[in-house]
């Protein structure tokens, strides 16, 4: 077998050729940008940056644009918040208006229809056929219907009838239709027969009996003596609205020597502090009889002056 040469000079040279033949590697041309452009214009051609603004300015103007671009000063998310910071604002109004409006609505009509005008005119008590227990329940009753400012006063007036129509009760007359128990005649005897009935305001409502004396010191003795039994008789028109069921721990409590303004009183406290009748001689002739110590100070001091 003949042998076939292989020439490798013969190769490489054609492959050489191969290669010098291959697709030529084309170049890619540079990207053109608006700012590159621009770049290009102010180094070649010298155009300043205020002429190729006011170029773009017109073109926009002439392609029916706002010859500047304006930036919106607030974004969709900026308007949403918005809204729902004034939804926000309307809702808690609401709720605050119906909480705190009705309420103070409330208060008001509470305050008007509680409201009253003060009541000073007299109120008449009837004696006439009258039980004990009614014209306590009518000096009660009359206590409902007294509506005072501090320190002021309203007269009550006990009326009777006789052969010579209806007139005004006297002392003797008033104890007598209002005492389970009689009022010591020793007492009664050195007292004037006319008497004076009158409701003072302050902390609680309180009767005040305004009497004369035609012997004080007569006056000053019964009266001591009538202590023992006073809480039962007089409780229950000068103080009214006190528990009657309570009257019974009172009776041999003794009453205390106090300083009322600048007169001497004796006073009777209940069990706890209150006091409860307080009676004083204004002068050797004028003696109240109190449902509490502030009724009879402000009693001592509009009689002080009424005296002047």
């Amino acid at each position: 077998m003949k042998e076939i040469e292989f020439d490798v000079t013969a190769f490489e040279k054609s492959e050489s050729e191969k290669e010098k033949k291959g697709k030529p590697v084309s170049k890619v041309p540079t990207v053109r940008t608006f700012r590159a452009d621009v770049q290009d214009l102010m180094k070649d051609k010298a155009v300043s940056r205020s002429s190729i603004a006011m170029a773009e300015a017109a073109r926009r103007e002439a392609r029916g644009e706002t010859r500047f671009p304006v930036q919106e000063k607030e974004t969709h998310l900026g308007r949403i918040i918005f809204i729902l910071f004034l939804v926000l604002a309307f809702g808690l109004g609401v709720g605050a208006y119906a909480l705190i409006g009705t309420r103070f609505s409330l208060l008001s009509q509470t305050a008007t229809s509680t409201a009253k005008e003060p009541t000073e005119s007299p109120i008449t008590i009837s004696l006439v056929n009258s039980p004990r227990e009614q014209i306590l329940a009518d000096i009660s009753i009359a206590y409902g219907k007294t509506f005072l400012p501090t320190g002021g006063s309203r007269p009550l007036e006990f009326r009777t009838s006789d052969k010579d129509g209806d007139r005004v009760a006297t002392l003797s007359e008033f104890w007598s239709a209002t005492q389970q128990d009689a009022v010591p005649t020793a007492l009664l005897s050195t007292l004037v027969d006319r008497f004076t009935y009158r409701v003072y305001s302050h902390s609680t409502l309180a009767g005040v009996i305004s009497v004369s004396s035609r012997s004080y010191p007569e006056s000053y003795a019964a009266i001591r003596d009538w202590e023992v039994s006073m809480p039962r008789a007089l409780i229950p028109l000068i103080s009214p609205w006190y528990d009657r069921k309570k009257i019974s721990a009172l009776y041999g409590r003794a009453f205390k020597d106090v300083r009322i303004g600048k007169y001497d009183a004796r006073v009777l406290y209940d069990l706890d502090g209150t006091p409860l009748i307080a009676y004083a001689f204004m002068n050797k002739k004028a003696l109240l009889v109190s449902g509490g110590t502030e009724a009879l100070d402000q009693a001592l001091a509009d009689a002080t002056a009424a005296a002047k």
